[in-house]
């Protein structure tokens, strides 16, 4: 019996991908304009992303429009690509994602960039926009990390949406057919792109555009978007998500999320309903949201799955940082209840704007339903303003959830950033030799606790982060550097890149990177947020003198 070849194992794989799917209804099946919306995460990851799926419903659902899929390559398929120089091919059609009209990236965190590229680069992309100004496709970025900063990517894109995709994709979308339907060349349909709000187009506004691009946002009646694709190989298997709000009521200074989806926007139960009853009997459904507990009618949601026999549960296991604001990938099993004090210190908590005593989290713990397992605690290390008594009192806070149950309980530790679009983004990330010091003491101080599982972060990892979301342009040829194999130090060295950058403080009338655009609230309303945080510190050392 002959053996199978690579090529025919990776199609045999992507067709049960697409075999084990189900769907409520159907995209264009016919369409003079060839779209493809790419995810540079692998299947299972991106199938447990709300952005993804609402983005995928508004491309294959957009007049004379069809939409294609694409993902990141398992490991081993990336790797056999690369080196017979293979495409990435759409998950529907087994087509080159060059082959397409438009190819979309979402990228909702900074994590996604390099993905992206090497996604390009195996296509046979042409990287750099000003040497593709004749070649299609039209190269569209969109996410929540560039909408808070386009500009390490602006040399690779041909336009960026700045902000929610519902009210500014379908012009451009209508832009791009129109005039290439004409036959008209692709500088002027970036030209007409550029005249859309919500379009950065960097080869016509530059890197520091004469006046700002504003971020666009959804009215809360698109609000409630619903997967309209379920598989058994996602992340959440055969599981339909429902968007049930969108942005936070709470805007802890440090969230980048927070503020970038402002305002908040609740979608009505009586307006879902007519969705949830759409799902199969018996299958399981998320309400997602930043924090659908703030929901006001989330009882009467919860209502309506149980009489649709819907097993239902919301995400309010989700981690409250920026790139997690619309994902569910750390959406854990419903019999797990997380707590995100940030920090078990009450004082701190009140310096970065969140004000939730431990009381609120303790008294979760002691009314804790019957069906959780278990317990998981998430918290930060690198605050503005921590110290040696903040540290200590994650350790206290945890110790006093262990006294309240006998449930089994874990934490997971982040590293602070000082990420675009919030309070704390002149403020300096910690350096990594303090990190590793207090996180070798806090993972002990947990351990001496008996706490079984910690997970805790690379600090090398999230510095890399922090110089990508917070860089320039000179970040774009690191990323580009870094794909000749070498180191990040060798790629941001060749770039001419400090990454000591990070660690120092920004006087509030240093130009950054991001400023150009217009997100609805100014640098007044961050600069007086930090000062009410200022204010914060000063009184919690006054009370400790």
């Amino acid at each position: 019996m002959s053996r199978k070849s690579a090529g025919d194992k990776y199609d045999e794989r992507r067709c049960q991908l697409l075999a084990a799917e189900r769907r409520l209804s159907t995209g264009n099946s016919v369409g003079v304009f060839e779209t493809l919306v790419a995810f540079p995460r692998e299947y299972a990851q991106a199938m447990g992303h709300l952005a993804f799926h609402r983005l995928y419903k508004q491309l294959s659902t957009w007049p004379d429009t069809i939409c294609a899929r694409a993902f990141l390559p398992a490991k081993d398929e990336y790797n056999w690509r690369k080196r017979q120089k293979k495409p990435v091919e759409a998950l529907d059609t087994g087509k080159s994602i060059k082959d397409s009209d438009l190819l979309v990236f979402l990228m909702p965190s900074e994590i996604d960039w390099f993905p992206a590229l090497q996604m390009m680069e195996l296509s046979g992309i042409t990287f750099r926009n000003n040497r593709r100004e004749h070649k299609w496709p039209i190269l569209l970025a969109t996410g929540l990390s560039v909408t808070a900063n386009p500009i390490p990517l602006s040399g690779f894109f041909d336009a960026f949406i700045i902000g929610e995709t519902e009210p500014t994709l379908g012009p451009a979308l209508d832009i791009i057919k129109s005039l290439g339907s004409r036959r008209r060349p692709k500088s002027e349909i970036l030209a007409g792109l550029a005249m859309l709000p919500g379009l950065y187009v960097p080869i016509i506004h530059g890197a520091n555009p004469k006046y700002s691009i504003m971020r666009q946002w959804a009215s809360s009646e698109s609000i409630g978007a619903l997967t309209n694709t379920i598989s058994a190989h996602s992340i959440l298997p055969n599981t339909y998500i429902l968007e049930i709000a969108r942005g936070c009521p709470f805007n802890c200074r440090f969230c980048m999320a927070g503020y970038l989806l402002l305002p908040y926007r609740e979608q009505r139960a009586e307006d879902l309903e007519n969705k949830i009853n759409q799902i199969p009997s018996g299958t399981s459904l998320v309400y997602a949201a930043c924090t659908p507990g703030s929901h006001d009618e989330l009882n009467e949601l919860m209502e309506i799955a149980d009489r649709n026999n819907l097993e239902a549960r919301a995400s309010s296991h989700m981690k409250e940082s920026p790139e997690l604001a619309e994902e569910l990938t750390t959406i854990l099993d419903a019999e797990t209840l997380v707590l995100v004090p940030e920090t078990g210190s009450e004082s701190l908590r009140k310096v970065i704007g969140k004000f939730r005593t431990n009381e609120f989290y303790l008294k979760r713990v002691r009314e804790i339903s019957p069906v959780i397992e278990k317990i998981q605690i998430c918290v930060q290390l690198g605050i503005p303003f921590e110290n040696d008594s903040d540290r200590t009192a994650i350790i206290d806070f945890v110790k006093t959830v262990m006294n309240l149950t006998e449930l089994p309980v874990s934490v997971r530790i982040d590293q602070f950033i000082p990420r675009p679009w919030t309070a704390f983004q002149w403020t300096a990330m910690a350096n990594l030799r303090d990190v590793r010091e207090h996180l070798a003491l806090l993972k002990d101080g947990l351990d001496q606790l008996g706490v079984k599982e910690i997970s805790g972060f690379d600090p090398r990892a999230t510095h890399i982060h922090a110089l990508l979301i917070r860089g320039d342009q000179a970040v774009g040829r690191a990323l580009e550097i870094k794909l000749e194999g070498v180191g990040w130090n060798t790629a941001f060295d060749r770039a001419g890149h400090d990454m000591n950058s990070v660690f120092e403080e920004k006087d509030q009338n240093t130009k950054l990177p991001w400023e150009f655009l217009n997100m609805g609230f100014g640098y007044t309303r961050l600069a007086r947020e930090y000062q009410m945080a200022l204010a914060a510190e000063d009184e919690r050392n006054t009370e400790t003198e």
